[in-house]
């Protein structure tokens, strides 16, 4: 089996990764004054193994690539795939970050000198012009000039487009050797005919085309999308797994699998078989995590939001300084990833909080307006009655006034929903409200009556 859970676990070992390369790998982003990271094994260090890690644990790139063409398939397969939505939940995900951590940056971590990281000093500006239309570019994410790492929301965004075009024109098929072949063809495309195109004297004003540049000159670890989604199609990695669950001793198998990979991308082959490396490392960390349960159930607390950590950690690694200094407190990179992940993950949980609250406040707002209009509506009808003139002596000889069914029949209606409003104890859902305000727009649901508050979850809406 491969299920959500396992998706989660994994998106949190990759996120680590992640971190683990950008805290590593970049010695020009350390912190000026940080002298390097020590090592009680000096070979560590010395004869290179570090560096080898921190530049080839990327293959977390194509393995996010991969588990977003599997899910989109999934999503697709079950009817339940909308572009649009895809595209404005990661947008409502991104802004979340953008909205809370730009302003911050801007106020409290402006910085100049010559003696600190370049990184740190690009929240300075001096032309108001050029600020509103940085801040509005990269909000639209079309520039990622704020933040380097986000870089990954376009090419993701051009992958989901371009994915479902694949899950259309492959729809009919039913090889998996076939859909296979397919996706091999898509990564010598990627890789190397789109950018020799654009690179030809004929064809070089390609390399300033907008739409061009996005979706052929995409990453070229994004073939692991394509691979994800035929994965999903055929179910590959239960293949994969019914197979190495033959295998005594699967936990190890998984794990030497895991580091058979990385030694491959580090030492014989590089980055060239990522479209192979995406899917046989998902296969084989599956296979790991499979045996050893607390480790799997905790990733999988990670995962739920790897997508926050990886919109945050980089503000914490490069361009706060003064939290920069915190995260390469130590000589440790073990110390520092944990302090990096730390950081971010207790950011992530309170950012959704904070979110949750607000989408909480706003749909209290939205119950009490609801519950005033019945009320109103009496209050209408009511100040027409009372509004007729009556003399004295149409008081004294008048009768009862007369009156229709219809009219007994609309206030009554209108009486019982002000009581019913006004006497109601119940709190709205708080599930629901959060739900809410999270789901694509074109699937919020309509207003609902006031439901008893449930005990808060923490819910995640995962790329």
């Amino acid at each position: 089996m491969f299920t959500n859970n396992d998706t989660k676990a994994i998106k949190g070992a990759a996120v680590i990764m992640m971190l683990f390369h950008h805290l590593a790998c970049f010695s020009d982003r350390f912190p000026v004054g940080f002298k390097g990271f020590e090592s009680v094994w000096d070979g560590f260090i010395t004869d290179g193994y570090l560096s080898a890690l921190a530049t080839n644990v990327r293959i977390c790139v194509a393995v996010f690539f991969f588990l977003g063409g599997y899910g989109l398939y999934k999503r697709y397969e079950a009817g339940k795939f909308s572009l649009m939505d895809s595209i404005l939940s990661l947008f409502k995900k991104y802004w979340k970050v953008f909205i809370v951590f730009i302003p911050i940056a801007y106020i409290f971590f402006a910085r100049t000198g010559s003696d600190i990281n370049f990184l740190a000093t690009k929240y300075n500006f001096e032309n108001g012009k050029e600020l509103i239309s940085k801040l509005l570019a990269n909000f639209a994410a079309l520039d990622n000039s704020l933040n380097g790492e986000w870089w990954f929301i376009q090419s993701y965004i051009c992958a989901l487009i371009a994915g479902t075009v694949f899950c259309t024109a492959t729809k009919k098929n039913k090889s998996f050797a076939v859909d296979l072949f397919l996706v091999f063809i898509v990564d010598i495309l990627i890789r190397n005919v789109f950018p020799a195109i654009a690179n030809s004297e004929t064809f070089s004003v390609l390399n300033f085309d907008f739409y061009y540049v996005r979706f052929f000159k995409m990453t070229s670890t994004a073939s692991a999308f394509f691979a994800g989604i035929v994965f999903a199609k055929h179910d590959g990695i239960v293949r994969i797994k019914n197979v190495l669950s033959e295998i005594p001793g699967k936990p190890i198998i998984g794990l030497l699998g895991c580091l058979a990979v990385l030694w491959s991308r580090s030492f014989i082959m590089g980055d060239s078989l990522d479209l192979v490396y995406s899917f046989m490392f998902v296969a084989f960390l599956s296979v790991f995590l499979d045996g050893i349960k607390p480790l799997k159930t905790g990733l999988g607390f990670i995962g739920v939001h790897s997508t926050n950590i990886w919109l945050i950690h980089s503000f914490y690694c490069y361009n706060f300084l003064e939290v920069t200094k915190i995260v390469y407190s130590t000589s440790s990179v073990w110390i520092d990833l944990l302090i990096l992940l730390a950081m971010s993950l207790v950011s992530s949980i309170i950012l959704e909080f904070v979110f949750k609250k607000l989408g909480y406040i706003i749909s209290l707002i939205k119950s009490k307006t609801s519950a005033a209009q019945p009320a109103a509506a009496m209050a209408v009808s009511s100040g027409a009655v009372m509004a007729v003139p009556v003399t004295e002596s149409e008081e004294d000889s008048a009768d009862e006034p007369e009156t229709s069914p219809e009219d007994t029949a609309d206030m009554a209606a209108i009486t019982a929903a002000y009581e019913s409003f006004t006497s109601s104890e119940d709190e709205p859902d708080e599930a629901f409200i959060y739900e809410s305000i999270t789901e694509p727009l074109s699937e919020q649901p309509e207003a609902v009556p006031a439901q008893p508050l449930p005990k808060e979850e923490n819910n995640e809406i995962s790329i």
